[in-house]
């Protein structure tokens, strides 16, 4: 994971803060996307706090995220620190991998794109869910202008504007998930939009 995106100051508050910035529709988005997964063994990438403890429930779930202190709030009885970039696990070791709203922090997106699909079994899949910008140039330049807005009050307001800053940045980290995810490494994926302007989607791909 990006070593900017030390979250062990506001471990607390970020789920709160991706409920605030996808309007509250995190947990419908969420339920969505594990409805994707196939078998029952599951990766939580980025797990965090555990926020897909209720959508992962009938899966043998292993937890996994860099940051020690958001752990400690999350629920799963298999829980290990660990980053994207290097997983702790044999080859062709999980059914599916899960992530959501996570995939901007990871600092190689090429080492990890690898990596998950050495860990997945053959016919697996990767979901991915994640906030980006809107494709039309006006709403991108509303969400910009209100996500500014929003997370650099509640970094001041917090004294933790670095790390908010961060959040804001990693918006626009990536080209549109439409263009970025045509240079991973599986055999082939599908996204879909979600939400107001499309600045949610959801990425489903497949390990064959």
């Amino acid at each position: 994971m990006s070593k900017s995106a030390n979250f062990s100051k506001i471990y607390k508050f970020y789920d709160g803060i991706n409920s605030l910035l996808t309007l509250g529709f995190d947990k419908s988005w969420r339920e969505k996307a594990s409805k994707k997964l196939v078998g029952t063994k599951v990766l939580d990438l980025g797990s965090g706090t555990g926020s897909a403890e209720k959508q992962l429930v009938d899966y043998e779930v292993t937890a996994l995220d860099p940051d020690e202190k958001m752990l400690s709030l999350n629920n799963f009885s298999n829980k290990i620190i660990g980053s994207a970039e290097a997983l702790p696990f044999d080859d062709k070791t999980f059914d599916s991998v899960y992530c959501a709203f996570v995939w901007r922090n990871v600092s190689d997106v090429d080492k990890a794109f690898e990596e998950i699909r050495r860990v997945l079994k053959d016919g697996g899949n990767f979901v991915l869910l994640d906030m980006t910008r809107p494709l039309n140039r006006f709403t991108k330049l509303l969400h910009r202008l209100g996500t500014f807005i929003t997370l650099h009050f509640i970094g001041i307001a917090t004294l933790n504007f670095k790390e908010y800053r961060f959040l804001y940045t990693s918006l626009d980290k990536f080209e549109a998930p439409e263009v970025f995810l045509e240079k991973n490494n599986f055999t082939s994926f599908t996204v879909e939009r979600m939400g107001i302007f499309g600045f949610v989607y959801l990425a489903v791909l497949k390990n064959n």
